[in-house]
């Protein structure tokens, strides 16, 4: 399995750069640009990562190309991993 936060960090290299930053939500490009630059400066974006992974990446404003596409399944792979635990949900009803 390849390293979501690496997968990510891939994936939104098109968004952080300028060339698709009009096509996403200004708070999604915030919130890469934020876990791009605290990577470029050697520090752990993990804060802003956990922020990312408590969203549904099927709710936000990306394209449909093939980054976008790419951009969506690094969230979810994020999603899978960094997401917090739901509490006070019974799964068995």
């Amino acid at each position: 399995m390849e390293d979501p936060v690496q997968e990510l960090l891939v994936a939104l290299s098109p968004f952080v750069s300028g060339c698709f930053s009009l096509e996403i939500s200004q708070s999604l490009y915030k919130a890469l640009y934020r876990v791009h630059t605290a990577h470029l400066r050697g520090h752990d974006p993990g804060e802003f990562i956990a922020r990312l992974a408590s969203g549904n990446p099927d709710r936000i404003k990306i394209p449909g190309t093939r980054d976008g596409q790419r951009l969506r399944a690094a969230l979810h792979g994020i999603r899978r991993v960094h997401a917090p635990p739901q509490t006070g949900v019974n799964p068995h009803g």
